[in-house]
């Protein structure tokens, strides 16, 4: 990180539109009875992007990686618009900064991974009561005295240094907040620094033996230095590079000078300010001690790949799950589709024991031979995160399982297919460990939390704040919808009628039992459900939901919960309403009946297709919208088709001519004799290409398949078809 001067606002933040933006924050926020969150309009700030990216030379203000294809550029609000956390879990301002939501001194460029992996809603203060009052702007906002340092305003050099090893070291409190804060020295940005270093240190080592300063090397190094001492520089990792270059400067001044002058640039470079690239000081050192005891307790974690290893039925399964769509701000889902009994229960239950603590694991009393694959003598599960180098893994053998784990790395919540209200010997895990709900995955005896009860036990200030909130995007009021407590259940007024959601369908009761448990357990967290960081696994997303619930039900949950990662299995398609693509993945079988993963880059976007499209797709696998007694007759004939000549029985010939004759009643294989020729000849290398390449996706099977069925009709000569 490096100091940065900020340029003149844009006049597109003067502009009508900023302004009837800011305008309706400000009336939403003073209604008295506002009860909807805080909107933000998507893709107001896109027109100021190119101001951002020259100011910052394309490249992130905060880690200086530069931003391109790979990197998602973000504009991010250094004071968070949606409400702020503090340190200590118990400090959370629900109402900072909206106002400064298209506040030029307030936007900055940044890489995805740093704004919305690591940074969030965070935003801590020397002291809680020194925030600032709402709508507090300019140099009010620096008695603040923040703990994150801003790259416009502080002089990050006084505050963090850069070993030559590629880390970041905090010279004062506020550095060690900011490393901490943006993960500054997450595995990847040291192994760039490295890099960087060790070519610019083998670079300046070279200059003692030139024969002349006026050679290509001297002349690219004048330029690339007078780079990194310019106003905005261009390169990467400006901070360790200038460190490098002032610590071999200290020995080699008289180098340096003799190489600019001969190239005619300015050799006035600044050396480094020896006070501050160590901790001077008792107060600092004991000011990094207790803040990083508190830094300790930061919960962020968000799933990036699944490995699963002789897990029941799956053999070996990795799934990966997309990062955050620019501008979306919200975390990816995962929706998993596959035939019943392939293995999408058991991939959530993989996730839920890997990210669970020993003691949980100890609570759930699980028999390890029910989860060990059949004929295997270990297995294991790793989940990858995107805030953590290190891998989370759990391994289990005949004995038991074996977890490192002793505190649950977010919130983790797990639900089955049954998902009941208490009732008679039904009841909720009344033993769980904290930040973790996921016995209903293992149990369906066990209940959801009463939601009644629940609500019940809330004040009206905390159902105002946090719970209304998150119903009103669940049920997607709008406007002047209402929505109030009485008695421990939800009303609301919507197109001006009263309704006590009690007396609405069941699909408004399994919604509401289901929300309210998910956010009973997040309530550990002070932040508004809507900055709420977890993992929640749902298996059958769409049970005992009306047809137009399951289509409004992953939108729904992403409106009221946009920051929670969900994992969830269905097969109806209705679900996949509401997901982007490449958010769903597709298991199969192959041949050797292995579970696998479709590539999902080669399945078809759900988004663009009528429902009975969906079916036919290889998200759903279906061969046609036909009965179920015809598609099982299809997979039967391809099944035998699919076997080499020399191993087919008589019995299969005749079961394939049988299966042949009953389709073709059903004019599924042609009426005329010419397209019976042609269907059997398709049909035939279908099958064939399935037994000899596995499972690909239709878009390639037909493909392949019409090139080669083209290939058998004109070589074989068939005139009269």
């Amino acid at each position: 990180m490096i100091k940065i001067k900020r340029t003149a606002s844009p006049a597109y933040l003067k502009s009508d539109r900023i302004r009837n933006a800011k305008k309706k924050l400000e009336e939403n926020f003073q209604k008295s009875d506002q009860i909807e969150r805080m909107r933000f309009e998507l893709g107001i700030l896109n027109p100021i992007k190119a101001d951002l990216n020259k100011m910052f030379q394309r490249k992130c203000a905060y880690c200086e990686v530069g931003i391109g294809i790979n990197n998602i550029a973000e504009i991010d609000n250094f004071r968070p618009k949606t409400g702020s956390r503090g340190l200590n879990s118990k400090e959370y301002a629900p109402s900072h900064y909206w106002w400064l939501a298209y506040e030029w001194d307030n936007l900055f460029l940044a890489c995805q991974v740093c704004s919305q992996k690591y940074k969030r809603d965070y935003f801590p203060l020397e002291h809680e009561n020194l925030r600032c009052a709402i709508g507090t702007k300019g140099q009010g906002l620096l008695a603040e005295n923040p703990l994150l340092i801003n790259p416009c305003i502080d002089e990050p050099k006084e505050h963090i240094l850069f070993e030559e090893n590629g880390r970041a070291k905090e010279i004062t409190k506020k550095g060690k907040v900011t490393i901490e804060i943006l993960g500054l020295n997450r595995r990847e940005l040291i192994s760039k620094r490295k890099t960087v270093v060790a070519n610019l240190r083998t670079r300046l080592n070279k200059l003692s033996s030139l024969m002349s300063f006026s050679s290509a090397l001297g002349k690219r190094l004048v330029k690339e230095i007078g780079d990194l001492y310019s106003e905005r520089p261009k390169t990467e990792h400006v901070a360790i590079q200038r460190m490098v270059f002032e610590k071999w400067f200290r020995n080699n001044g008289k180098v340096w000078q003799s190489l600019a002058r001969v190239n005619k640039a300015n050799s006035k470079v600044n050396l480094p300010n020896l006070v501050g690239t160590e901790i001077t000081n008792d107060f600092n050192k004991k000011q990094i001690k207790a803040v990083t005891s508190e830094l300790t307790s930061l919960k962020r974690f968000s799933i990036k790949s699944i490995e699963i290893e002789n897990f029941k039925s799956i053999e070996h399964l990795r799934l990966n799950v997309k990062p955050l769509e620019e501008d979306s701000n919200r975390e990816s889902w995962l929706l998993l589709l596959g035939d019943n009994g392939i293995g999408k229960s058991s991939i959530l239950q993989a996730v839920a024991l890997a990210l669970t603590t020993q003691e949980q694991l100890a609570k759930l009393n699980l028999d390890v031979v029910d989860i060990l694959r059949r004929g295997k003598e270990n297995g294991k599960v790793i989940i990858n995160s995107y805030e953590h180098d290190e891998p989370i893994v759990l391994e289990f053998d005949k004995n038991g399982f074996i977890s490192k784990l002793k505190e649950a790395p977010t919130f983790i919540l797990a639900y089955g297919s049954t998902r009941l209200l208490p009732k008679g010997g039904i009841q909720p895990d009344s033993n769980k460990e904290p930040y973790q709900n996921v016995r209903n995955l293992f149990d369906y005896s066990v209940s959801l939390n009463n939601p009644e009860n629940w609500l019940n036990s809330l004040s009206s200030h905390e159902f105002k704040e946090r719970v209304a909130p998150a119903f009103f995007d669940v049920l997607a009021l709008r406007g002047d919808d209402k929505i109030w407590l009485k008695n421990g259940k939800i009303n609301i007024q919507q197109f001006g009628e009263d309704h006590d959601l009690e007396d609405n369908s069941d699909g408004y009761k399994t919604i509401t039992a289901l929300v309210a448990d998910i956010m009973s357990t997040l309530s550990l967290d002070m932040a508004s459900y809507h900055n709420s960081q977890g993992i929640v696994l749902i298996d059958e997303i769409g049970n005992h939901l009306h047809p137009r619930w399951r289509m409004k039900i992953a939108g729904a949950l992403r409106r009221a919960f946009p920051k929670l990662q969900f994992i969830v299995t269905t097969h109806e398609p209705l679900c996949l309403r509401g997901l982007s693509h490449g958010e769903v993945i597709v298991l199969v079988r192959d041949q050797k009946n292995t579970i696998k993963a479709l590539d999902d880059q080669l399945l078809p976007d759900h988004n663009l297709m009528r429902i009975e499209q969906l079916l036919t797709s290889d998200l759903f696998g279906l061969i046609n919208i036909v009965d179920e007694e015809v598609e099982k007759t299809y997979e039967e004939y391809y099944r035998l088709l699919s076997k080499k000549e020399e191993d087919k029985s008589q019995a299969d010939i005749d079961k394939i001519n049988e299966l042949s004759t009953k389709l073709s009643e059903k004019e599924m294989l042609g009426n005329t004799p010419r397209e019976q020729v042609l269907f059997k000849v398709i049909d035939q290398t279908i099958a064939q290409k399935i037994r000899d390449d596995g499972f690909k996706a239709q878009e390639v099977l037909k493909k392949e398949t019409i090139e080669e069925v083209s290939n058998i009709v004109k070589s074989q000569n068939l005139d009269w078809l």
